[in-house]
């Protein structure tokens, strides 16, 4: 980095050579700007894309057990109208059982009413005597007998009708609900395919984005690369130093003093506005944390202190700072 006077930075900078590499450092650091903007965009689109198919892989999942669910519940159902089909076949049979011994006792309970019947004529006939009365008696607890032979009978049998058709309740409950969990089952399964298939076009859709964040990646690797050739040539072709963003000359006679060629337009991260191509001064222990307008500067420490104050103290665009 060779010593140099303000007039030969400005003369430098008006000349076509520099033009031509300062179009290129501008068109590169352009382009940069735009693929970097590019690259963090499609690495968001990435990010989200990779959370909607992990969600929607989640999702199919979830639905699959579902299904899953529902088919596990019409077996248990289908179980227990299995269970209630066969209960209800056992008591049918009972019953049918029963109700022929019903309707034998029902029988014997007829002829035993109507052998009453003739004992009650005999013995209301005009040559009565003690052993028809006693025979009297003898078919009335006959028939009592039979009466309550046939009413315990008649009970169980009703009672076990209200269990057949409690028993056909309960399989005709599960038979329906069996049903309608099978159909559920295949209605969540043909759900979980299809968000299974969703699930797949995203993967593809984010693999997709993701090969092209690549591509956006390598395309600013390249331009950085560029960039960092463009400001690595200057060095040699114009026999400064290079940073991102400025170009660095020392100043002749003031040792401890450079100029400095801004290659960006900030207007807020530096004490004073920055515009591409304008020249500062700034004291190479401070560097660019303090600028100030280039001037030719004279030998005198003294005074180019003073104008340095006095620059800073009347803040930007000639306005004074004000005292609390």
């Amino acid at each position: 980095m060779r010593p140099v006077r303000l007039s030969e930075v400005r003369k430098l900078v008006s000349q076509s050579d520099f033009h031509d590499w300062w179009e290129q450092l501008r068109t590169a650091l352009d382009d940069l700007q735009t693929s970097q903007n590019r690259w963090q965009q499609l690495i968001r689109e990435t990010a989200i894309s990779e959370f909607n198919a992990e969600l929607a892989q989640k999702n199919a999942i979830d639905t699959l057990y579902r299904a899953g669910e529902s088919e596990d519940a019409a077996a248990t159902l289908s179980s227990e109208a299995t269970d209630a089909e066969n209960a209800a076949f056992q008591l049918v049979s009972q019953y049918e059982d029963l109700r022929i011994h019903v309707s034998e006792a029902w029988y014997r309970l007829g002829a035993l009413e109507k052998s009453v019947d003739e004992r009650k004529e005999a013995a209301a006939g005009p040559s009565t005597g003690k052993r028809a009365e006693e025979a009297l008696r003898t078919a009335v607890r006959a028939q009592d007998t039979a009466q309550q032979e046939y009413e315990r009978l008649a009970a169980r049998k009703s009672e076990l009708w209200d269990r057949v058709e409690a028993t056909w309740g309960r399989q005709a409950e599960a038979s329906l609900r069996m049903a309608e969990a099978k159909m559920r089952s295949k209605r969540t399964r043909a759900e979980a395919e299809s968000r299974f298939q969703d699930a797949e076009r995203l993967k593809a859709q984010n693999e997709r984005t993701r090969a092209e964040t690549e591509r956006a990646s390598s395309a600013a690797t390249k331009l950085r690369a560029e960039v960092a050739r463009l400001l690595a040539e200057a060095t040699t072709r114009f026999g400064c130093a290079a940073g991102e963003d400025f170009l660095y000359f020392r100043q002749k006679d003031q040792a401890s003093w450079a100029f400095c060629l801004a290659l960006v337009e900030d207007g807020e991260s530096y004490n004073v506005e920055v515009h591409p191509l304008s020249i500062y001064s700034v004291e190479q222990k401070r560097g660019v944390t303090f600028l100030e307008p280039a001037k030719e500067r004279s030998a005198s420490t003294d005074e180019g202190d003073k104008r340095f104050e006095e620059y800073f103290l009347s803040g930007r665009k000639g306005r004074r700072p004000q005292v609390a």
